[in-house]
């Protein structure tokens, strides 16, 4: 464990199909934008439409510019593939997947990095994101974890 956190950015966000709704990943990356200047989008098979959604609301919306893109494959063993597609759709990949067949699942995976565009601040300034943890929770936010990953 101490592996994958010392591994881990501190502006990388790792993006769900299905675990978090999309003004998450938006209020998260803007946040890690104000914090590092650039932040780092990554997600794994289907959830790769969510992330391609984010990074393109954040650059229609003039908070981010693109600075690199990267694609390719991903071969991850059967019980990693499930856990990581958050919720089980490697599951997908065929039925011999769960039955110790051992054999490797290929997942898609695609990284873009954003950094803040040259109107950030004034757009962070007169639309900042919802504060953050328990309290915003009880006001009716989403609770942000700080959950990068």
């Amino acid at each position: 464990m101490t592996d994958a956190a010392a591994g881990r950015q501190p502006n990388r966000v790792q993006v769900s199909s299905n675990k978090k709704p999309l003004q998450f990943y938006l209020n998260l990356s803007k946040r890690l934008l104000q914090e590092h200047g650039e932040v780092e989008l990554s997600a794994l098979g289907l959830a790769v439409s969510n992330m391609v959604t984010v990074a393109e609301i954040l650059k229609k919306d003039g908070w981010a510019v693109e600075k690199s893109i990267r694609t390719g494959l991903e071969l991850l063993d059967p019980s990693a593939a499930a856990a990581a597609e958050d919720g089980g759709e490697a599951g997908s990949a065929g039925a011999g997947a769960g039955a110790g067949g051992g054999r490797t699942v290929s997942k898609p995976k695609m990284e873009v990095v954003l950094a803040k565009s040259a109107d950030f601040d004034r757009l962070f300034a007169e639309h900042p994101p919802p504060p953050r943890g328990p309290k915003a929770a009880d006001a009716g936010g989403e609770g942000e974890e700080a959950e990068a990953a």
